[in-house]
């Protein structure tokens, strides 16, 4: 039998991904509609928790490497969340970045 004909155990209401059964529903829209309209748009700005945990690392005054060697991450992911961190806070630099979390908290 073809994979395809095989509407799986949730009876053919989405697709395989990964051998994970994801669904697309109908109302996808509304709620991207509801989530603008209750303030999603500000959750833009805030920091996800990973990008907190590893801001807070900054703050206390480690480098991408430890933050790294910490978190069981490469460099290079970090660097990144370093980087949406501060595209998020409006800040270009680490000095800044700190300034801004420790008045924010």
């Amino acid at each position: 039998m073809d994979v395809r004909e095989n509407p799986g155990p949730g009876g053919g209401e989405g697709f395989a991904l990964n051998g994970d059964r994801a669904h697309i529903r109908a109302d996808a829209a509304g709620e991207a509609s509801r989530a603008a309209d209750s303030g999603g748009a500000s959750d833009s700005h805030r920091l996800s928790a990973r990008e907190a945990e590893v801001m807070s690392l900054i703050a206390d005054g480690q480098t991408n490497g430890q933050i790294a060697a910490r978190l069981f991450l490469a460099e290079k992911t970090v660097k990144n969340h370093v980087r949406r961190i501060y595209s998020k806070l409006g800040v270009g630099s680490r000095p800044a970045a700190i300034a801004y979390w420790r008045a924010a908290r």
